[in-house]
């Protein structure tokens, strides 16, 4: 039997979303009430990277292990999200688009892309106050259309940057809009990275594929009850350790588009 790990993925934490990023927002208020839910459910928080590690390892996961993870790296994780973390001393994961680290959300669309990034000496005050920090690539494109030479860049070179802000290794990967194929996950293999994390919306369990860990998508009508059902394992699969037939049809249906939409996360 399983044991299912529920990985749960938020983007952005405020009282003012943007426009387009709406859904992938939720309010400072609602996040507190999600990680005081974890407390009350006695679940053990653990930084992705260590998830990844007892996958790798096949040793046991302490009883209910959990794990919250941030995409992209708006300056709105370190104004609200990061404050309830720390003064919960709940450990969190965060991947960071390395290329426009003190930009703009240039790859979104529309005024969701004015949003503000964290600075580099944002991230690195998070990184030292505890925060795994990983790569989410450098410009947030959708890798699994890529040609290889250009995913390849976008892999490497987000490790090398972040590592030269952080000064301590990057060792885990998101990928853009979680899709991937086997050959991307190579890609990120060579880069030297040890784990990486898909979305799947699924949960993810001790025999997960460690390259490719599902995760929950938290949007904007994630209730506590919502929570609360994830947490007891109900309201999602778990992820097979293969891409799903629609998630590869997916994959063509986009490549036949040609010029997808950056917003599509």
């Amino acid at each position: 039997m399983k044991h299912l790990i529920p990985i749960l993925l938020y983007h952005s934490v405020t009282g003012t979303p943007a426009r387009g990023l709406e859904r992938f927002t939720v309010r400072p208020d609602q996040f507190a009430a999600h990680l005081d839910h974890l407390i009350d459910d006695d679940r053990t928080v653990l930084p992705l990277g260590e998830i990844a590690e007892h996958l790798r390892s096949g040793t046991p996961l302490p009883e209910g292990a959990v794990a919250v993870t941030f995409d992209d790296g708006l300056a709105d994780f370190a104004e609200h999200a990061w404050p309830e973390l720390r003064s919960r001393g709940m450990p969190s994961t965060l991947y960071a688009v390395a290329g426009y680290l003190g930009d703009r959300s240039r790859w979104l669309d529309g005024p969701a892309a004015e949003s503000p990034m964290l600075s580099a000496g944002q991230l690195s005050a998070l990184a030292d106050g505890g925060v795994e920090i990983g790569a989410h690539s450098m410009t947030h494109p959708q890798l699994d259309l890529l040609p290889r030479a250009r995913a390849q860049r976008e892999i490497a070179d987000s490790k090398d940057a972040l590592e030269q802000i952080l000064g301590r290794p990057v060792t885990t990967f998101a990928y853009p809009h979680g899709h991937h194929t086997r050959a991307v996950k190579d890609l990120v293999v060579e880069a030297g990275y040890t784990s990486a994390a898909a979305v799947r919306d699924m949960f993810s369990h001790d025999r997960d594929d460690v390259f490719a860990i599902a995760r929950l998508t938290i949007t904007d009508a994630t209730t506590n009850e919502d929570l609360g059902r994830l947490l007891q394992g109900r309201g999602a699969r778990p992820a097979p350790r293969r891409q799903l037939v629609r998630t590869r049809l997916g994959r063509q249906v986009r490549r036949l588009r040609q010029t997808p939409s950056r917003s599509d996360r």
